[in-house]
């Protein structure tokens, strides 16, 4: 008995081919099950991204709070050590909660130091923050705000 019929020397005339349709089926598939995902988590997360450019801010009389580089805050007419202004930032912005507040800080201070007066100041009552930064805008300094929900 012949198993099937061979060319000379027993090899196949018929070249191997691979089905690759039920391999699109499963990334297609795929594809939308990605797609519906991102969509599901794009939504589930509240984020307001910050803007870069645009005009700066100009508020004149504005309260400022300014950290030099070694870290102590200046509010006002008074030097605060960092762990001073958890007891006096109640007390130096009462009354100013809804103006807006303007942080200047040194570049060469650390994340931590900026985000705990930053806390401190949230935890005051003040609604609008803005933050200096030198070179992020069309002008020399722009001020960037960020606004409590």
């Amino acid at each position: 008995m012949s198993m099937g019929v061979s060319g000379p020397k027993g090899k196949s005339n018929q070249k191997p081919e691979i089905n690759v349709t039920p391999l699109v089926d499963v990334m297609l598939v795929l594809l939308v099950i990605f797609m519906i995902t991102i969509q599901a988590a794009k939504e589930s997360i509240p984020m307001e991204l910050p803007e870069a450019k645009g005009n700066p801010q100009d508020d004149k009389g504005a309260m400022e709070i300014n950290l030099d580089a070694d870290g102590r805050v200046h509010a006002g007419s008074q030097d605060l050590e960092l762990t001073e202004i958890d007891d006096a930032f109640p007390r130096l912005l009462h009354g100013h909660e809804k103006e807006v507040l303007t942080l200047n800080a040194h570049r060469k201070l650390t994340y931590d130091k900026v985000v705990k007066v930053i806390a401190a100041i949230r935890s005051a009552g003040v609604e609008t923050i803005n933050i200096s930064v030198d070179g992020a805008g069309p002008g020399p300094n722009s001020r960037h705000r960020l606004k409590k929900d």
